[in-house]
């Protein structure tokens, strides 16, 4: 039996779904609250995907200022990751998902309500921290809860997951950018209100997980311990797990070379959309409703062979580094377009997969903490490739150099996680990932490895 979640005697698989038993009504519940909170996370977020580095040109910011300005958001999100991690641990994934919110709704409202560069600068940063809130702390409660430790478990998860975030990202997108078409700096106030009914959500839907310690003493008693575990290697965390180490820092890489073009494609195809933001919208959207259909099959695929989730992320890098370095060169805007939705197809189809493969390597107690490191990697790796690119782009609209890069990169770091993601956890026996009953692991196997 794989571990159970907090506080239950039961994993996921003891009962059925739809059978009257408590555990399963609950773990259905958990399921649900993590798909609506996910999907309006990223509807939140994605109001500001067309017109954000719009806004920030208009407000007279150059290009090296734009890529130092996302840069310092990445930094300060890893900075911030394995404090609020641990936070997040020690008084609660649900309060700290909620704080994440409102931090965000602050930090949006910010730049509608000023056009001082500044203002603007504070508001970006500030709602940059309330990311790194939720960032672990949503996911390790959605794992911890549903007790989902089996390999197919965590995969169904994670892609049902994503298709929540491609549907909340799809209609922010769309919503965003009809927004800005009357005035760039109204996705701004409409990000904050959404992130504001968001935190009202995560509290009306969240609940069991850890709790607050009921004395200061062991609240900070228990805060040094956490606080020693990632300052001496994490004995909890890493636990001398070179493969996980591996993918924390790949899928780190991963995402810096996606934040390359993540940074310029709004300037790049602005002029080749005519200026009409519901075309870049759209643009942006269709990669993200592409990817419902294939994840649906990609789950089925994944429950019949232990081994797709490795090819699913060779061919999604492959096609991904192909599609982007295509995107940077090619002449035609259409079919530069074309490319361009590939590569983001590509990049979404890679992540459950990965996802899944570092959880299923992480003890429940410090899963939060654990995840704030990868987001840390994340975040400084991100953030320190694109201060290195912003100093060769003098034009935004620019992408004939850094895309192809990027790309080269992007199939790099995709091929080495592939080789990874089906790794046997060590101390559970390896026909317990990949058996074709998909049974869990037997009851008192710890996901420990030596040392």
């Amino acid at each position: 039996m794989t571990a159970a979640a907090p506080g239950n005697g039961k994993g996921p698989q003891d009962a059925a779904p739809g059978t009257d038993d408590p555990r399963s009504r609950y773990v259905s519940r958990v399921r649900r609250a993590y798909l609506a909170v996910s999907g309006f996370d990223y509807f939140a977020d994605m109001l500001l995907t067309v017109t954000s580095v719009l806004l920030l040109q208009s407000y007279g910011m150059s290009s090296s200022a734009v890529f130092a300005l996302v840069a310092a958001v990445w930094i300060v999100e890893g900075i911030c990751e394995i404090p609020t991690g641990i936070l997040a641990d020690m008084v609660g994934r649900r309060a700290s998902v909620a704080l994440s919110f409102v931090l965000r709704a602050v930090g949006y409202g910010a730049l509608f309500f000023s056009d001082n560069v500044t203002v603007a600068a504070a508001g970006t940063l500030l709602a940059a921290i309330g990311g790194t809130f939720s960032s672990g702390a949503l996911e390790a409660w959605a794992v911890d809860e549903t007790g989902a430790r089996d390999s197919r478990e965590l995969d169904r998860l994670f892609a049902r997951g994503k298709i929540a975030e491609n549907s909340g990202l799809v209609l922010g997108t769309l919503a965003g950018a009809a927004l800005g078409s009357l005035d760039l700096a109204w996705p701004q106030l409409a990000a904050g209100a959404a992130c504001a009914l968001s935190a009202v959500l995560a509290l009306s839907l969240m609940g069991g997980g850890p709790h607050s310690p009921r004395s200061p003493h062991a609240f900070l008693r228990g805060l040094r311990a956490s606080g020693r575990d990632v300052v001496t290697g994490a004995r909890l965390t890493l636990r001398g797990d070179r493969v996980l180490i591996v993918l924390i820092v790949g899928t780190a890489f991963l995402w810096m070379f996606r934040g390359v073009p993540g940074v310029q494609w709004t300037v790049v195809y602005e002029s080749l959309a005519g200026g009409h933001l519901l075309v870049l919208a759209v643009m942006r959207s269709v990669g993200s409703l592409l990817e419902i259909p294939l994840l649906g099959w990609i789950m089925a695929l994944q429950q019949r062979r232990g081994t797709a989730r490795r090819t699913v992320v060779v061919t999604a890098s492959a096609v991904g580094a192909i599609a982007l370095a295509t995107a940077g060169v090619v002449r035609d805007p259409l079919v530069s377009m074309v490319c361009y939705v590939g590569f983001t197809t590509a990049f979404g189809l890679c992540m459950p997969g990965l996802r899944a493969a570092v959880n299923e390597r992480i003890e429940a107690g410090h899963r939060a903490t654990v995840l704030s490191m990868a987001s840390l990697a994340n975040s400084l790796l991100t953030g320190g490739g694109l201060i290195l690119v912003g100093t060769f782009v003098d034009d935004l609209g620019s992408a004939g150099l850094s895309w192809p890069l990027a790309a080269a990169g992007f199939a790099a770091a995709g091929l080495l996680l592939a080789a990874l993601t089906t790794r046997s956890v060590p101390g559970r026996p390896a026909e317990a990932d990949n058996s074709p009953t998909g049974q869990p692991a037997p009851a008192g196997v710890q996901d420990a490895s030596p040392a």
